[in-house]
């Protein structure tokens, strides 16, 4: 009976090994593509130029226990580029409603950026989301034009964050152990090779 209750702990830890194993090759979701328009700029220092805010990010408290990486890339690199930022940026510089435009440049909220910004000149930048609340800005580069649009691209990969992989790894471990004690236990195998 000792035997057939072990099968539970071993099955329990089974999935967690698999739980585990999947964290480690991370999950790839599909990509996502859209247009956008760019912000213009008419100076050749793109620090000079406006930028435009999103409305406020806040992901979910769940968000703690996984690691997820955004890649964010773009189309128009020389016109354009992205950057993150806390959300306390919206504080000094309020985006408006309908086109998110701010009145200020990347100077203005350069304490807040947490990635990304002008000098990123490949076109793309990776993003850990965590759980705090997050607005992304972005703005142009000499050549940008009212009325043109370039197209974005996201992806994102999502795992188990390092702590919680640990403790899979923990209780699989201990769920083994313990299925291993209740159908074969250590103490009769040791009485049986000191009778012997």
């Amino acid at each position: 009976m000792v035997r057939l209750l072990s099968v539970l702990p071993g099955f329990v830890g089974l999935l967690c090994v698999i739980l585990l194993l999947g964290s480690l090759r991370g999950i790839d979701l599909p990509s996502e593509r859209s247009v956008i328009d760019m912000v213009p700029c008419e100076f050749e220092d793109p620090d000079l130029c406006l930028i435009a805010m999103t409305p406020e990010i806040s992901p979910p408290t769940i968000f703690g226990i996984l690691d997820i990486d955004l890649q964010i890339s773009w189309q128009e690199a020389d016109d354009a580029w992205f950057a993150v930022v806390n959300s306390d940026a919206a504080e000094i510089c309020p985006p408006d409603e309908e086109s998110w435009l701010t009145e200020c440049t990347v100077e203005d909220v350069e304490n807040y950026i947490i990635i990304g910004g002008p000098n990123e000149l490949d076109g793309q930048m990776t993003w850990n989301i965590k759980t705090d609340d997050y607005r992304i800005i972005t703005g142009g580069r000499e050549g940008a034009d009212i009325g043109d649009q370039q197209a974005l691209t996201t992806s994102t990969q999502i795992s188990l964050n390092w702590f919680v992989e640990f403790i899979l790894a923990l209780v699989s471990l201990t769920l083994f152990l313990g299925a291993g004690e209740m159908a074969f236990p250590i103490k009769k195998f040791f009485l049986k090779f000191r009778e012997s």
